[in-house]
């Protein structure tokens, strides 16, 4: 049985339901914190570019996900929430790039290639209503 968890550990769930809720501002205060005592924590420098890119601070939040990648360049938590920011930052073609990598290290995880099929899906669909116009 597991104890109850560390501050991290609440700082972390608590960073994830403000970036759930549009709060990025104040999540991205909690991730500092973590930051500051743990810098290669590879789940809040993710989080801290997921929601650097959903503020629209794109260039920022690829910067904090390519330096994390850096010194973890397996995290499977760092490639996944990197393709989810590229996507949602409309960049498609970079979200599949960072998948096929992750899909590279972890070739019999399910849900990458379902990802990869929801990028692909957004990524065309975005191309149809583009030709529309």
């Amino acid at each position: 049985m597991s104890g109850p968890p560390t501050d991290k550990e609440l700082l972390l769930r608590r960073s994830d339901i403000l970036i759930a809720d549009g709060s990025y501002e104040k999540a991205l205060l909690f991730l500092d914190r973590i930051l500051e005592e743990d810098p290669e924590n590879e789940t809040a420098l993710s989080m801290k570019g997921l929601a650097c890119c959903l503020m629209g601070y794109t260039e920022k939040g690829i910067s904090i996900f390519e330096e994390a990648l850096e010194m973890c360049p397996f995290s499977k938590i760092l490639l996944i929430n990197f393709a989810d920011a590229c996507l949602r930052s409309s960049l498609p073609g970079r979200s599949l790039e960072i998948l096929e990598r992750a899909m590279s290290h972890y070739p019999d995880d399910d849900g990458l290639l379902m990802l990869k099929e929801i990028i692909i899906t957004a990524r065309d669909r975005r191309y149809m209503l583009s030709s529309l116009n």
